[in-house]
């Protein structure tokens, strides 16, 4: 019974270091990767801090706009009104310096859904304080988006704070116009823009 509960709490990453395969199954995908896979691949570990925040503290910009709003432990739901848009805000909690670092932000990332293509996310916006330093417009994303991200250009170096917003839209057909947010966050890094 011991050894079932040791196992189970054991990560495989783990029980390959204690087998000693970690280094041989590392080696072999490192050699059966292509470079530009290797290169994605080694992107996804420059990142020096990760922030998320729940869905539950997100704003609403024209509340008037909204036929209902719920908020529960697993994030906001908001039925929009036909034929409307509004934009939805999150502060992202920013550490701007790590280490006498300054950090940049490389990404951000939404988890969201939406009841229909009626409703859906039409703009990313991305502040640092007053300043727009990302545009994602037009994406018109609906449905299940579990990790949508979106790049932030050029890295920049974060002075003030992050700040999400979402641009969206209510179409007027009959069908579902909720949306669930579910938690909004940025990746920082401290790699320069390539």
């Amino acid at each position: 019974m011991n050894e079932q509960t040791i196992v189970a709490r054991t990560s495989r990453r783990e029980m390959l270091k204690r087998s000693g395969m970690g280094v041989v199954a590392g080696a072999a995908v490192g050699a059966l990767a292509a470079p530009s896979a290797r290169a994605a691949a080694e992107a996804d570990f420059n990142i020096s801090y990760a922030s998320w925040i729940h869905g539950h503290s997100m704003q609403i910009e024209y509340p008037d706009r909204i036929a209902s709003q719920w908020r529960a432990g697993f994030g906001i739901t908001v039925e929009g009104k036909p034929g409307t848009t509004n934009w939805f805000h999150f502060a992202i909690p920013t550490p701007v310096i790590i280490d006498d670092v300054r950090l940049r932000a490389d990404k951000v990332l939404l988890r969201f859904k939406t009841g229909s293509v009626d409703a859906f996310v039409r703009d990313v916006h991305v502040y640092d304080g007053e300043r727009l330093i990302a545009a994602h417009d037009n994406v018109h994303l609906s449905k299940e988006n579990p990790v949508a991200g979106f790049i932030v250009p050029d890295r920049p170096l974060i002075l003030w704070g992050l700040g999400i917003s979402i641009g969206v839209g209510f179409g007027v057909e009959m069908m579902d116009h909720h949306m669930d947010f579910i938690a909004a966050g940025c990746d920082f890094t401290l790699r320069l823009p390539l």
